[in-house]
């Protein structure tokens, strides 16, 4: 009778007994959007709990989990090619080599060519060679060669260069991170229309963060002018603001002390507003310049852009809608201030444009829509840009266009992939002040995995031949055929 008392007792402890359901819970980190944590069991790994973005508590009486060692997991293949042709005579190749060395990362080379009209070309050519030293410090050396030629104008450039990482970095007391040292040799000769222009020299560049108690200290040092840049920077945690820091710039022209400041409130699940200032310096050197610009004359001395005014207000949200096709959207209006930026005006050759610098102060307002995911995606994006020139009587910066309205479907069913795109540009003026057509710009892509280790691309640009500019007396780019190669082995 007891016994039968006793299972009744336990059956009906049973049928009373509850599963708890514990609170989903909402985790924040660096990305804009809010990671959303799911519940799990708990890990009782120590290396997984080492792993966890939660710390998690483990009587100590538990066994240590002692994991298998293995070596390095040895890469499938050593090679790598990408090629790519187009119509209008174009040429990209990028070929890597993965030694079976264990200093040595890779080597690899790289060659473009452009030959958009008769007696018109540019050949860009480079060779590198990566060390990998540790999980956390890279070395590359790399040699670049730039020849370019047209009617009035010949221009040579010649560069070797080497670059050291640190992810991280104990010295002493100090714990630095992300710091970076390049060193240049360059050597450049022109010849427009008669006149010369040689420069040789060399160039250095430094970039670190060190972690103090409380706060960091950031650097930045550029040294491939005629004066030297300075951008060293105090950024705090704050209570009200995420980030909040005090940038010091010193270009040897102006001299800037501003804030800067990144603050974010989530309005909603998923839903996130910001307003960032991020105060910045961008190098202006003999290579950045040919590769945008590959044919140019040089005669301007160099001078770093500064920014001291780079601020966004986003809002942006992921599923802001149930049973609704839109899947993300991001309303933001971007605020800057360029000090010394590229410019291109004529030059006595009027084949070649010329190089200067002037202030621009831009605000550009847009909308970006996703709509779908999975193979089919629609996305569309509606920009409204205001760009001037404040030391030159706040005329309209030339070749922005006023409006863009970019639109883009994208169909994935692996291994094949299309793109169909329409970019449309509204109300740009040349650097004469005067009207440019409006550009209606459609291209077309289409990509196909014929293995794990390779893939064949064909792509067509401006298929409406609308006329697309970067510089009136540049060859402006008409419809383009591209077939490309990709290759793993």
């Amino acid at each position: 009778m007891k016994r039968w008392l006793l299972l009744l007792m336990l059956l009906w402890t049973a049928l009373q007994a509850q599963i708890q359901v514990l609170p989903d819970i909402d985790v924040s980190g660096d990305s804009q959007i809010k990671i959303f944590l799911y519940k799990k069991a708990l890990p009782y790994s120590r290396e997984s709990i080492a792993r966890d973005s939660i710390s998690a508590f483990v009587p100590s009486s538990l066994p240590y989990l002692e994991l298998p060692q293995s070596g390095p997991i040895p890469k499938s293949f050593s090679h790598y090619l990408h090629l790519q042709g187009d119509t209008s005579l174009g040429l990209d190749a990028y070929y890597k080599y993965y030694p079976a060395l264990k200093a040595v990362s890779n080597v690899n080379a790289t060659l473009s060519m452009r030959l958009p009209k008769q007696n018109m070309h540019s050949h860009h050519g480079g060779l590198g060679l990566d060390f990998g030293l540790d999980d956390k410090e890279a070395l590359e050396l790399s040699f670049k060669h730039f020849d370019t030629e047209m009617k009035g104008l010949d221009s040579e450039y010649t560069m070797a260069s080497l670059t050291s990482y640190h992810d991280k970095l104990e010295l002493k007391n100090l714990n630095i991170r992300q710091m970076s040292h390049e060193i240049r040799v360059y050597q450049i000769e022109q010849d427009n229309s008669g006149v010369a222009f040689k420069s040789s020299g060399l160039g250095f560049s430094h970039q670190s963060l060190l972690d103090f108690e409380g706060f960091t200290w950031g650097n930045r040092l550029y040294l491939y002018s005629q004066k030297p840049v300075l951008h060293s920077f105090i950024e705090v945690q704050q209570g009200i603001m995420d980030k909040l820091s005090l940038h010091v710039i010193q270009d040897g022209y102006s001299f800037f002390p501003v804030p800067g400041f990144h603050w974010r409130y989530s309005t909603n699940y998923d839903q996130q507003l910001s307003i960032v200032n991020s105060p910045e310096t961008q190098g202006n050197d003999y290579y950045e310049l040919l590769e945008e610009y590959r044919w140019l004359s040089l005669a301007a001395s160099r001078r770093n852009t500064t920014i001291p005014l780079n601020l966004k207000i986003a809002l942006e949200d992921t599923h802001p809608w149930d049973n609704v096709f839109l899947d993300r959207y991001l309303l933001a209006n971007i605020t800057k201030y360029k000090v010394n930026a590229p410019a291109l005006r004529d030059s006595p050759n009027p084949e070649v444009p010329e190089l200067y610098y002037s202030d621009v102060f831009s605000n550009e307002s847009g909308i970006s829509l996703s709509f779908g995911e999975g193979r089919l995606v629609f996305d569309q994006a509606i920009a409204l840009s205001l760009s001037y020139m404040p030391n030159e009587d706040w005329l309209r910066q030339p070749y922005a266009p006023l409006l863009k309205v970019e639109s883009t479907l994208v169909y994935q069913s692996p291994p094949f992939e299309a793109r169909l795109g329409l970019n449309q540009h509204y109300f740009a003026i040349d650097h004469y002040q005067k009207p440019l057509p409006e550009l209606l710009d459609i291209c077309v892509n289409a990509a196909y995995d014929l293995n794990l280790q390779t893939q064949i691309y064909l792509k067509a640009e401006n298929l409406l031949s609308s006329p697309k500019w970067q510089f009136k007396s540049l060859p402006r780019q008409d419809t383009s055929l591209f077939a490309g190669f990709v290759r793993r082995f």
